[in-house]
């Protein structure tokens, strides 16, 4: 560890700016083009709906659905994130994705950083008066809670953040260097939350921007994992606090 906080590691084999790039719309076609539509009919037919696109657009108007659906893609496209990393000769899991051990203390710390970010945009959500987009509000209604909290509280954080920071940031900062890489992989993880409006976009702009920064400070990929999962921890309590208050 060097005096700045971070390691001194040897550069690992990535993947350059442009295939990281092919690779990731090749992953964005495969998990919410056809993995999604393919869970979506099969969730259809077992609901004893027709087992086709109107079937699964008919699934898209539950959010307990789109729940589980996600869920379902995440685990299914792990063979697919393994690919895109093994692909490139001479790869490394461990280095390529950042999967090393970092100290309690700091990955506390960090969490900290990005709770704070988090209550910020929300007194700026309040002075301004913004309204929500009611995607989380409709969480408390789903029947199992045990399927929404595996997947909005658990895999959600390991998955996304083993594409944006771990191979998406690591492809780009190869090429690009740091603050480009947390920059444009903050915005490619924006873009994927299609389902809230522009002021909680700007939120996870924030959160985006927060948890690259701790990618790039701590050298590992389990500090924005932990930070993911805590802050969609919280996020989830508040909005059954706030249901079962009124």
């Amino acid at each position: 560890m060097n005096g700045s906080g971070t390691y001194n590691l040897a550069r690992p084999q990535r993947w350059g700016f442009w295939m990281t790039c092919v690779w990731f719309g090749a992953y964005l076609l495969a998990t919410q083009g056809f993995l999604t539509v393919a869970t979506l009919m099969g969730y259809a037919h077992w609901q004893g709906l027709p087992m086709n696109i109107n079937g699964a657009r008919e699934m898209m108007d539950s959010t307990e659905a789109l729940i589980q659906v996600a869920l379902v893609v995440n685990l299914l496209s792990l063979p697919l994130i393994i690919l895109m990393v093994k692909s490139k000769r001479g790869s490394v899991w461990r280095d390529y994705m950042a999967w090393r051990p970092v100290g309690v203390a700091r990955v506390v710390l960090w969490v900290i950083i990005c709770l704070l970010s988090v209550f910020a945009m929300g007194i700026l959500h309040q002075i301004l008066g913004w309204r929500d987009s009611g995607f989380m509000n409709e969480l408390p209604q789903m029947q199992s809670r045990f399927w929404m909290i595996l997947s909005v509280v658990v895999a959600a954080p390991i998955f996304e953040e083993m594409v944006f920071r771990g191979f998406v940031y690591g492809g780009f900062e190869r090429s690009l260097g740091a603050f480009p890489a947390v920059l444009l992989s903050s915005l490619l993880f924006t873009a994927l939350h299609v389902q809230y409006n522009w002021y909680e976009l700007a939120q996870i702009f924030v959160l985006g921007m927060v948890l690259g920064w701790a990618r790039m400070r701590t050298q590992s990929l389990l500090t924005p994992i932990v930070m993911h999962a805590v802050n969609n921890a919280l996020a989830t309590a508040m909005v059954f606090l706030a249901q079962q208050s009124m």
